[in-house]
């Protein structure tokens, strides 16, 4: 059973999936579109900013953001085989490049809900995203002369389900420098980024202006990260 909508409404039904969570109903699925800034000239009204964070609090809800249509297809197969959890899936308005990397590393990273995108040895830094927000991770880590490791981050939900070994091997304890990049609030990142991270995102409401006018007017785009990222790591 699958409903859809733009993201923002999902204030009008947010007691619905708390009851489809409570009650455990699996194949259930809410389809949101439209899940940031990216909506543009409709305004805040319909730029979710908050939306993506107060899902990822639901109890029992898996909430999924792919960074593209392959990792969007492997979502759903996930969906399809779940059998305690409704979940829902959050898509861009915007058209999104293909993942340089595997298809097999793809379904694998979506089933535990994390997966290194890009990895480093001895990294000098840990950038978690999600979404649109990996690519952008990842134009932005080929501008900064650091080893930075990219963990993406379809589902929390799931990869904090795994195994403390995999848990782990994502985590990476030995290194301290911790960033944060995605559309929305920064609450609740800290959980992996710790209270010394660097947390981006957007903690006020939108305007009125295509994505890419609203994105530069907030700040949120690649030549601003890039500053903020290297300056973090240059404390």
């Amino acid at each position: 059973i699958s409903g859809s909508t733009f993201a923002v409404f999902v204030d009008y039904f947010r007691p619905t999936i708390r009851v489809a969570a409570l009650a455990e109903l699996n194949r259930v699925s809410y389809i949101l579109t439209h899940d940031s800034i990216g909506v543009g000239e409709d305004g805040p009204t319909h730029q979710p900013v908050e939306h993506t964070m107060s899902l990822r609090n639901i109890p029992n809800l898996l909430v999924f953001r792919p960074a593209d249509a392959l990792e969007t297809f492997y979502c759903f197969k996930t969906i399809m085989k779940n059998q305690k959890n409704p979940s829902a899936i959050l898509l861009t308005r915007q058209k999104l490049p293909k993942l340089n990397i595997s298809e097999d590393k793809i379904e694998e990273g979506v089933n535990k809900g994390a997966y290194i995108l890009h990895g480093e040895d001895n990294p000098d830094a840990i950038l978690f995203a999600s979404g649109s927000e990996a690519h952008l991770a990842v134009e932005i880590c080929n501008e900064i002369n650091k080893k930075i490791q990219i963990i993406n981050l379809p589902c929390w939900e799931l990869f904090e389900k795994q195994d403390k070994k995999y848990f782990s091997s994502i985590m990476n304890s030995n290194c301290r420098k911790r960033i944060s990049l995605e559309a929305g609030i920064t609450t609740g990142w800290q959980k992996f980024t710790g209270i010394d991270g660097l947390n981006i995102g957007i903690n006020e409401f939108g305007e009125s202006a295509p994505g890419k006018d609203v994105a530069k007017h907030l700040g949120f785009v690649k030549e601003k990260i890039t500053t903020l990222i290297q300056d973090y790591l240059d404390e």
